[in-house]
């Protein structure tokens, strides 16, 4: 009974990202998000059979989407200290930094260093708010403008709020779908994954991939969609924290897991009737 809860807690988890983006967009649209998460998940499957070819189809996601151009050459450093670092690995360095420069052109029209005059006209407002031209060198300036949107990306997808609920009640309005992307009783799980992490043998591949997205998307004008790249490491997580709490083996685990299962379907159907109608 135990292990059939425990299977359909994950098999809810895992769906729910892919069913609502999926719901959300076009089924073109769709599959040019989920390649390059395929990718990465054979990536991840070479990486656990100790493949050494395993940074090779990542290197690939790039040419798919060039949003993600980042991508490989930041999992491939992230990696450092964690892999062999033999000729192949030196081979994938180089390969991601040839990748990167292949999709630039494509890949700097899409990013945060294109053109804003809104931005400048008002680094320029705020100028006129300090007292001498000095301090307001320092503290508007055009690097400010890249430094702001960058972290505001970055907190943003580092954000539990947007993976369970939406970015509510702060909601970002037009370059954003605020998908709902699990299930919002999943957070316990995640928290309890990320302690839990040190005892798992993905762990390495999770933290790497994880921080390789959150910064190569914090570089973007809009992250939307793309942060599907995201959904590995972060259901990686989630999992290690169900396989956490299932170990306990008591009623009160079986109890949560029956009412995360009724949670979880009813938002699969509030879900799909939204986007349905």
């Amino acid at each position: 009974m135990s292990s059939r809860l425990k299977f359909v807690v994950i098999l809810l988890t895992l769906f729910s990202w892919p069913f609502n983006l999926y719901l959300a967009n076009t089924k073109g649209n769709f599959i040019n998000y989920l390649i390059p998460l395929l990718l990465l998940c054979l990536s991840f499957l070479l990486y656990k059979k100790g493949q050494g070819l395993f940074l090779f189809p990542a290197l690939v996601i790039p040419l798919v989407q060039p949003k993600l151009a980042l991508f490989p050459l930041l999992l491939v450093l992230f990696l450092w200290p964690f892999v062999k670092r033999n000729k192949l690995y030196y081979l994938n360095l180089v390969l991601s930094f040839f990748v990167l420069l292949f999709v630039l052109l494509p890949f700097k029209g899409q990013t945060i260093f294109t053109p804003d005059y809104e931005a400048r006209q008002a680094v320029l407002r705020k100028i006129n708010l300090y007292p001498n031209p000095f301090l307001a060198r320092v503290f508007q300036n055009k690097g400010r403008i890249y430094l702001d949107k960058f972290s505001q990306n970055l907190f943003a997808l580092s954000d539990p709020n947007n993976y369970f609920f939406r970015f509510h009640p702060r909601e970002i309005i037009i370059s954003n779908q605020n998908l709902e992307k699990y299930p919002f009783l999943a957070i316990f799980f995640l928290f309890l994954g990320i302690f839990s992490l040190k005892k798992s043998p993905n762990k390495n591949f999770i933290v790497a991939s994880f921080t390789a997205g959150l910064l190569s998307l914090s570089f973007l004008t809009i992250f939307d969609r793309n942060d599907f790249i995201l959904w590995l490491p972060i259901s990686l997580t989630i999992i290690a924290g169900i396989n956490q709490l299932s170990s306990k083996r008591n009623k009160y685990v079986y109890g949560f897991f029956a009412i995360y299962i009724l949670f979880a379907l009813i938002q699969f159907v509030r879900n799909y009737m939204t986007f349905s109608l």
